[in-house]
């Protein structure tokens, strides 16, 4: 086990790519409280347990990674507490390669592949290509970042400020790329709809857009070039940890009662040393203050469960307005069934997923008072059942951006209807 460890570390600090050779994945049946809490409890980060889909409610399926040093354990674990497990692949770094089918990907042209995943500066390119080829189109900066790179987004604006505003923000979480590459899929149909797709038509007419492909930037490319599994920021914690979560370090019930966020500085959810420490999250959120007036709806694309949350995280109590909330998340999640027949479910962040503090939608609900949610794309190929949590194949880029954006048309419209635009 040392060996196995000693080798992840040295190759992280070397920079090199490292490999999951021969770990295993499994999904969890979670049939009651005490499965849950089982799976919670294991050790996670670069010696423990790690998850493709996490563990949520009772009723719901985790994908865990068993590293090979770890799978005596986990037949144990699944034997003393009664888990029903079933294998889902046996190597996990077979399913990572299929991410990168080829490493030479058209750039910043006409010919930009949007069904493939790209590093930020090949998507930061491209948005600078698009605001040479489209007048509507601005570049635009959200921010900045630990590591000292710029949080690049496009603001696509037909119509002028009197149009609604809507805020996407993407790939907060690094190992999501699934949620970069949905968002570029999606700022193409929105530039290049015709008349034919009157929905698509609509939103790319009457709505304001400021869409951020990349938000965290720093993980997003250490996540590419080293390791796979990476999910926070890179700023240095402590003497051997780095990071913080950025869905948990907002100014938004930030670490409230001790749930929903670690203060172990190595955890995959750590908060922080206080909200709002992360450059990346304080700049973007002093960018989203100055345009405020101009927003009618936030978004924020995760992955992978099927979900669509809206706040609170930190309490069950219900969010002023619930109501409202609710009618739109209802018209949504049935919009984007209709097209490829994916099941979403939704509900308040704290009692469809689980408690969770210092999360965007959080806090733009509490700062400026529209409607907030966050997306959980498809954990699966909804066509075949093949799992994959968060490492989705490019070949899902495509069904998931449709099924996306359709329900964004039915968001809209359910959201104009309510008169929140």
């Amino acid at each position: 086990m040392k060996l196995v460890v000693l080798s992840i570390l040295l190759a992280l600090a070397a920079a090199d790519r490292a490999r999951f050779d021969n770990y295993r994945v499994y999904s969890v049946s979670i049939e009651n409280q005490e499965h849950l809490r089982t799976l919670k409890s294991v050790n996670k980060g670069l010696n423990g347990y790690d998850f493709l889909t996490e563990p949520r409610i009772v009723g719901s399926v985790a994908d865990i990674i068993v590293a090979p040093h770890l799978q005596e354990d986990f037949e144990s674990l699944t034997k003393d507490n009664g888990l029903k497990v079933e294998l889902v692949t046996a190597d996990l770094q077979k399913m990572i390669d299929r991410e990168r089918p080829a490493e030479n990907i058209n750039r910043a042209s006409e010919d930009f592949d949007v069904n493939a995943y790209h590093s930020t500066e090949e998507i930061n390119e491209w948005l600078y290509y698009l605001a040479e080829e489209y007048p509507e189109v601005q570049v635009i900066r959200g921010g900045s970042t630990y590591e000292g790179r710029d949080i690049i987004g496009i603001n696509i604006n037909r119509g002028g400020d009197e149009n609604p505003g809507i805020f996407i923000e993407a790939n907060i979480h690094a190992r999501e790329w699934i949620t970069s590459g949905s968002t570029v899929w999606m700022i193409k149909k929105l530039l290049t709809a015709t008349d034919e797709e009157p929905g698509y038509k609509d939103l790319a007419d009457n709505i304001n857009w400021y869409i951020f492909p990349v938000v965290n930037v720093d993980g997003y490319e250490y996540s590419r070039n080293v390791y796979r599994m990476w999910r926070k920021t890179r700023s240095r914690q402590g003497f051997i940890c780095h990071g913080v979560d950025p869905n948990r370090n907002w100014d938004s019930s930030w670490q409230a009662g001790g749930v929903g966020a670690s203060d172990n500085m190595c955890d995959l959810d750590f908060g922080g040393p206080n909200a709002f420490s992360e450059i990346e999250t304080r700049t973007l959120s002093e960018y989203i203050l100055s345009i405020q007036d101009k927003l009618n709806l936030y978004i924020s694309f995760h992955s992978a469960a099927e979900l669509l949350l809206f706040p609170w995280g930190h309490t069950a109590d219900p969010v002023q307005g619930y109501d409202d909330f609710f009618e739109v998340a209802q018209t949504t999640v049935t919009a984007l069934e209709a097209t490829h027949g994916t099941v979403y479910q939704f509900g308040s962040i704290n009692q469809a997923i689980y408690p969770a503090t210092g999360g965007s939608i959080d806090w733009t609900f509490l700062r400026m008072g529209i409607l907030s949610y966050c997306y959980e794309f498809r954990s699966r190929n909804t066509a075949t059942g093949e799992r994959y949590g968060f490492l989705a194949p490019p070949e899902e880029i495509q069904p998931n951006s449709e099924e996306v954006l359709d329900s964004l048309v039915a968001m809209v419209a359910k959201t104009r209807e309510l008169g929140h635009m």
